[in-house]
């Protein structure tokens, strides 16, 4: 029994719905794997860090990348654990990485700083809520994601992801007051890392957009509607946990 959605799941379910079914109905196990183990010991840090910019940075990543992997099923293919920690040790070293994560700066309320923040948003015709977590919402307001990415984005991408409308959508149900913007802030693992910060403004007609969207998938999840998508990046045994017992077996 599905008991919400998220921005992952309703993304996973357009990107194929056989593997969303495989993953959320029949609950098929999943292997991690490189990538989202830094990028869950990232945020980690860079979270610890917004709060605390004089914490020993070093101590926080090995910390956190020990939790991220430990007792984890993670594929490490051609990568090793000390080379993808490395990684973040080089990222953690670089003075003007640093210095822009101590640019960061939280709202904050009663509760403390606005770091990690749930939220809901109902949908009309959706019987179970979409639920999830903003990784900072700036001290003007603006909601913000820590992402990593092995190269820069570009603008056209920042703009086509429908995440920041999701969290201000929710925001604005419960009442907090926004200013229809969201930033993505991408810490890329290049060889001199940088920072890229990239604003998207939305309108508020985008909303019926959003939850049209969402409508539309849950109609699909509940007629038990899965079709295959082989045209989607995904589908390949780097990046699906389900290839081998799928599209794999005929090929």
């Amino acid at each position: 029994m599905i008991e919400h959605l998220s921005y992952s799941s309703i993304t996973a379910y357009l990107d194929c719905p056989e593997n969303w079914r495989r993953k959320y109905i029949a609950k098929e196990p999943t292997q991690s794997n490189p990538a989202l183990a830094f990028g869950s010991a990232f945020h980690s840090t860079i979270e610890t860090l917004v709060v605390n910019p004089e914490s020993d940075v070093l101590s926080i990543w090995g910390g956190a990348w020990n939790k991220a992997i430990e007792g984890q099923p993670i594929f490490w293919g051609t990568d090793t654990p000390e080379g993808i920690f490395n990684d973040g040790v080089r990222m953690f070293s670089n003075p003007a990485l640093l210095g822009e994560i101590r640019k960061i700066k939280p709202g904050i309320d009663e509760t403390g700083p606005k770091i990690e923040r749930k939220v809901e948003l109902r949908v009309p015709g959706v019987s179970i809520p979409i639920i999830g977590y903003i990784d900072v919402i700036l001290d003007e307001g603006t909601p913000a994601d820590f992402k990593t990415s092995a190269k820069s984005w570009s603008e056209d991408k920042a703009a086509d992801s429908l995440q920041g409308l999701f969290y201000l959508a929710a925001l604005n149900q419960a009442g907090v007051e926004i200013n229809w913007k969201f930033r993505h802030i991408i810490f890329v693992k290049t060889k001199e890392p940088k920072v890229q910060i990239l604003e998207n403004v939305h309108k508020p007609g985008e909303l019926f957009f959003l939850f049209d969207l969402i409508q539309r998938v849950w109609n699909g999840i509940e007629k038990e509607v899965f079709p295959l998508n082989p045209s989607t990046w995904k589908c390949s045994d780097k990046y699906c946990d389900f290839y081998a017992n799928c599209r794999g077996k005929y090929i």
